[in-house]
């Protein structure tokens, strides 16, 4: 009997002794997991801020592309409104 808790006990301290590797080991992976983890946080904050920056950039390049057809169109708009005027003034004239 003595031998049979002896065993018994001897079983307990090496599957205390498997949990606690297995517990190592473990912790081991979690830590490794929160790093890739930091990492591809951080990566998805770069394209983020990436992404804002093009967008950014295309409103300005769509802004700037306005403007000038805006000027172009009101220049266009100006000469045409001058044929007009001479052309009613010959008219009546």
């Amino acid at each position: 009997m003595d031998k049979q808790i002896v065993n018994m006990l001897s079983d307990i301290q090496q599957n205390v002794k498997d949990l606690d590797s297995n517990m190592k080991e473990f912790d081991h992976k979690l830590k490794k997991f929160g790093n890739d983890l930091k990492e591809v946080k951080e990566t998805v904050n770069r394209i983020d801020t990436s992404q804002r920056e093009d967008v950014i950039a295309m409103f300005k390049v769509g802004k700037q592309r306005s403007v000038t057809d805006f000027h172009y169109l009101n220049t266009r708009i100006t000469d045409i409104d001058k044929r007009v005027f001479t052309l009613e003034n010959r008219a009546e004239g």
